[in-house]
Formats: C-alpha cells, structure tokens, sequence
C-alpha cells in the first residue's frame, strides 16, 4: 500500500517499489505531511491532529 501511494504522489514505480520499509516510511511521512498538514508521531507511528 505504501508504495502505490507514493507512485500515486508522483514517485516513480521503480524507486518506491525499491525502497526498503524504512525509507518508504520517511516518504510517505513526508508526503503525508504535504497533503494533510498532520503531524506524525514517530515514538508511535501515528498521525495526530
């Protein structure tokens, strides 16, 4: 799932489906960050108001 949404976001298909979990993480953090403005949690891996 988080790789299409990166793919979705305009990564391309080779570099998001190549990232390890970590780094996938990082993007969609950040990217996720663009698209609501939440914050996230990393102590627990959550979004916040």
């Amino acid at each position: 799932m988080d790789s299409l949404y990166l793919v979705r976001n305009g990564v391309p298909f080779d570099v998001a489906f190549s990232l390890s979990r970590e780094d996938r993480l990082a993007w969609v953090v950040v990217l996720g960050r663009l698209d609501t403005g939440r914050a996230f949690d990393w102590a627990t891996h959550t979004w916040s108001e």
